[in-house]
């Protein structure tokens, strides 16, 4: 059985490694017996097809690439919102999440029109980022995540976020992140997020199967569940000086 991995604008918003993810996300279906088909979309594209999906990937970027990948991502924002309403899976790992909302103002106070699929904007400072380690909390499932951040913006509003981060390492100003829609979830976390966080990226593959209608085989991945252990531990144990 075939699995389509769609890869939003590999060229441009992939700063950190992202596409670690995509790579993660293929060989943990191929372990579940699924053919997996990857295709890429970007700006060259008149307009990225959305439809026939079954998980959809984007990564963080440079300001300047997402405000473009924002702009193009427009032409496809129905087909786009019809894919999550429908439920499919689909994962904005770092700054480009911000493109989910009403917009962004950028640095020269220029104010760069989001999809609209949610209600939050972001603001950006001229010579600061906002950068550090990071524990977020699901208070749903109770599920912790690790990993860093490194943004130029912070949410002006949090109604629509959904995690907690109950400890910051560095300069991190904000207590909410990411978002979530049906099987959507939008994250700050930047780089191979997938592969730091084994039971997000269970949680993604386990959603893929049941839409596929097949049984989701559990599958132990000891070295990347020690790794994210080994991680939460020496970030939780880590004193942070006011």
């Amino acid at each position: 059985m075939n699995v389509r991995i769609l890869h939003l604008y590999p060229d441009y918003m992939n700063l950190y490694g992202e596409n670690g993810n995509v790579r993660i996300l293929e060989r943990r279906l191929r372990d579940q017996g699924f053919d997996v088909e990857i295709t890429g979309g970007t700006v060259t594209d008149s307009r990225i097809r959305i439809t026939d999906v079954d998980f959809v990937y984007m990564g963080s970027g440079y300001e300047y690439n997402r405000d473009m990948a924002a702009d193009h991502l427009k032409r496809s924002v129905e087909e786009l919102n019809g894919s999550i309403n429908a439920g499919v899976p689909m994962l904005f790992t770092g700054n480009s999440y911000d493109i989910l909302g009403k917009g962004i103002t950028t640095s020269d106070f220029e104010f760069i029109e989001g999809l609209g699929i949610f209600e939050y904007t972001f603001k950006e400072q001229a010579r600061k980022r906002y950068t550090g380690d990071v524990i977020l909390r699901d208070p749903v499932t109770d599920d912790r995540y690790v990993g860093f951040v490194n943004r130029a913006g912070v949410p002006e509003r949090v109604d629509d976020f959904v995690f907690d981060v109950v400890k910051a390492i560095g300069e991190v100003p904000f207590k909410k992140d990411g978002i979530r829609k049906n099987n959507l979830l939008g994250i700050s976390l930047i780089g191979p997020v997938l592969v730091k966080n084994p039971k997000l990226a269970d949680s993604f593959v386990r959603t893929i199967c049941e839409r596929k209608g097949v049984e989701f085989k559990k599958i132990k991945y000891p070295h990347s569940v020690k790794s994210f252990n080994k991680t939460l531990k020496a970030l939780s144990e880590f004193e942070v000086k006011e």
